[in-house]
């Protein structure tokens, strides 16, 4: 490893411990099987576990692990947390947002508000990601769903398009529509544009372009 990438590593560690310890856990930890989770401006949780229903949390909160399983991840300003996932709900956010670790969804949109900082990869399955002037640490990555980066984001891992399914329509199988990837001229994909199926694309910086690399039904 060079010595730039070991205090980049380093530096990245620090600030996430630095996250995670920014707040103590004021009113404990949240585990429901039913019903919502609100948590108000300024409060300070735990882990916060629901089965059904949503999580809402105001500007200034903050938490450690947010976790969902049939249901929204609802976040206002500068909210801070180790990590946040969903399997069916978006996961959405104000100006500010800062994320120890990852971002996950499986079926659902996931809007992090402007200067959103994320150390972790971003991540969903069926569902838009969309980056504002943000900065994530590791990946970004969709099966079914578009891609944009505006602003001056930077993705310091690889930015992926999963392989597709086909999908089992009355007339056979067939999976036509072409997600997009919209990359603006001042955002940056520090890692590679991988693409394991067919994405329309909308580059405005040549850089970005040339880090295009297509690796459909390579078997990778």
């Amino acid at each position: 490893m060079k010595l730039s990438q070991f205090v980049a590593t380093v530096s990245l560690v620090i600030a996430s411990g630095c996250l995670l310890n920014a707040y103590a856990a004021e009113h404990g930890s949240i585990d429901k099987v039913l019903g919502s989770a609100v948590v108000g401006s300024n409060q300070h949780y735990g882990d916060i576990s629901l089965v059904n229903g949503s999580i809402q949390m105001a500007s200034n909160s903050s938490a450690k692990t947010v976790s969902v399983v049939n249901g929204s991840i609802d976040l206002r300003d500068n909210v801070k947390l180790q990590s946040a996932s969903t399997v069916n709900g978006s996961i959405e956010s104000g100006k500010g947002l800062q994320v120890a670790g990852e971002l996950s969804t499986v079926n659902g949109k996931i809007l992090p508000g402007a200067e959103a900082v994320i150390g972790g990869n971003v991540a969903t399955v069926n569902g838009d990601i969309v980056l504002n002037s943000s900065e994530v640490g590791q990946d970004v990555s969709t099966v079914n769903g578009d891609i944009k980066l505006s602003g001056n984001t930077v993705v310091k891992g690889d930015l992926v398009y999963k392989p597709r399914g086909k999908k089992n329509s009355f007339f056979g199988w067939s999976n036509n529509t072409k997600p997009t990837l919209y990359i603006a001229a001042d955002a940056v994909v520090e890692g590679n544009i991988i693409l394991q199926q067919e994405v329309e694309l909308q580059i405005d910086n040549p850089a970005m372009q040339a880090k295009v690399i297509t690796r459909i039904n390579d078997g990778r």
